[in-house]
């Protein structure tokens, strides 16, 4: 019989390597904020140093805290097992998301936490590990623990736990000034938590969070807009799915369709994250036990600018992590197949409906040869014509140097089926009745203005032409050349 060795990994290799794990600084912060919510907490606080000369990043919350013995365990690397039976509402998987989320983001984490009237404190430190090479964490005095920021609100509370980031080495290494960075994500991670945790702060869980940052409320979006008045909810329906164990769970799928952009307030699209965001955010969004994982995406399924406004959301539980192959950081989820199959038919009907509530733009003739139009009028056989998208325009150019080769054919696909779909007796019927709106509203403009801005620094930086060169030749072409005022702005933005 072959004989077993003990084999213990090296501490300051495989810690160094799990740093390395690619959790962006948001994802690191939600990660502590799961563990926050799966101990019941109510109140939850992220707190970013605002003196120049100490940087820190302390999260705090009122839940049910730990034991020492419990706070010991939970320091652990892998503190529990990916396939352990767990509560329904736990956010976590691998036991490994506190340390592995945090020590990524810095060389030092503490941990206090308060249960039964009980303060302990542990802390791992990158630099004692290289220099021990032992898997050695620290257990805190009072004295140790007393000067953390956040300490005198912990021990106000009944029970909680209090997550403190030190050291901020890759920072430091990426942006130089850490302070500065720090405030930066002070204001970056505030959209994040609204989308990530939305459903959490806007009670539509048993649990309801308050979260703030540095005092500052959040408050959670509304990607559905679901109490919209022109918002199309459609017919929730059940998968049933069999974890690896056999037994049957169930994805929940409902599916929306959001009003078009005219009908949307200010109010609205602050709900929905921006104008931005209603446009690239289509597809499915996916919440393990009603937290967002992964968001604005079809696995696979072509996109098409007609179905901007499709949603759908998928509700997962915890019990079919390894069926949807959740990751370490809840950054990635993988539909399977049989799954994706099932989807397909809803996806489908949701697409089909959205394309419904589009509008379509053309133009009858090409006036001036000097311009560049976006649509061109193509004469065909028996003196007939058709309308196509002008592949050399120069807004058409920001999508040919920026999609790779294969993305481009299929979305080629795509347009040439736009074209062949082009609504033209109801446009007819539509101008002789004068109900078209071709009047571009204040966030039309700022939408053009921002695309041209986007295609002026992609010429300038070929080097080809001047500022000035780039910028009067954009304002030769639709849709810049009906806007000939805002040629000023892209003078002044570019300093000429």
């Amino acid at each position: 019989m072959a004989e077993l060795k003990s084999n213990i990994p090296q501490a300051e290799f495989l810690m160094g390597a799990m740093r390395s794990m690619g959790y962006s600084f948001e994802a690191a912060i939600a990660d502590i904020i799961d563990n926050s919510i799966s101990a019941s907490a109510k109140n939850v606080s992220v707190n970013f140093s605002t003196d120049p000369m100490v940087s820190y990043v302390a999260i705090l919350d009122d839940g049910d805290g730990m034991t020492n013995k419990e706070l010991f365990t939970a320091m652990k690397y892998g503190s529990s097992s990916s396939s352990a039976d767990r509560n329904a509402k736990d956010l976590g998987r691998f036991g490994l998301g506190m340390k592995a989320a945090s020590l990524s983001q810095c060389k030092i984490l503490t941990v206090v936490s308060k249960k039964n009237g009980i303060i302990s404190a542990y802390q791992w430190n990158y630099e004692v590990i290289i220099d021990k090479k032992e898997w050695l964490v620290a257990e805190l005095n009072e004295t140790e623990f007393s000067n953390l920021p956040k300490i005198n609100e912990l021990e106000s509370y009944p029970s909680g736990t209090l997550v403190v980031w030190q050291d901020f080495d890759i920072l430091e290494k990426s942006a130089g000034d850490v302070y500065s960075a720090l405030k930066d994500y002070s204001i970056k991670i505030k959209e994040y938590l609204s989308l990530i945790f939305h459903r959490y702060l806007n009670g539509e869980t048993e649990l309801k969070i308050n979260l703030k940052v540095n005092s500052s409320k959040i408050k959670g979006f509304d990607p559905f807009l679901e109490k919209h008045k022109k918002t199309n909810i459609r017919q929730e329906f059940n998968l049933a799915v069999n974890d690896t164990q056999g037994i049957e769970r169930y994805v929940i799928v409902q599916p929306y369709v959001l009003p078009y952009q005219k009908d949307l307030t200010k109010e609205d699209l602050d709900l929905i994250g921006g104008i931005s965001n209603l446009k690239t955010k289509q597809g499915f969004y996916i919440y393990r036990n009603k937290r967002l994982i992964i968001w604005g995406t079809w696995f696979g399924i072509p996109r098409n600018e007609l179905t901007k406004n499709a949603r759908i959301r998928v509700d997962i539980p915890n019990t079919l992590d390894d069926i949807w192959s959740i990751d370490i950081k809840k950054q990635n989820a993988y539909i399977p197949k049989a799954i994706k199959n099932s989807l397909t038919k809803a996806v489908t009907e949701t697409m089909d409906f959205s394309v419904k509530i589009q509008n379509h733009r053309g133009r009858i003739a090409k006036l001036n040869d000097d311009l560049d139009y976006i649509w061109d009028r193509v004469q065909c056989r028996d003196n007939k014509y058709m309308y196509t998208i002008n592949r050399e325009s120069r807004i058409f150019e920001l999508l040919k140097n920026n999609v790779d080769e294969d993305a481009m054919s299929r979305f080629e696909m795509v347009l040439e089926e736009i074209e062949r779909s082009v609504p033209y007796q109801q446009i007819y019927i539509d101008i002789s009745q004068d109900i078209v709106d071709e009047e571009d509203d204040e966030e039309r403009l700022k939408d053009i203005e921002h695309k041209g801005m986007m295609w002026v620094k992609h010429v300038l930086d070929l080097g080809h032409l001047t500022p000035k060169q780039t910028i009067d030749q954009l304002f030769k072409s639709e849709p810049f050349c009906k806007h000939p005022g805002m040629i000023t702005n892209f003078y002044e933005n570019f300093k000429i």
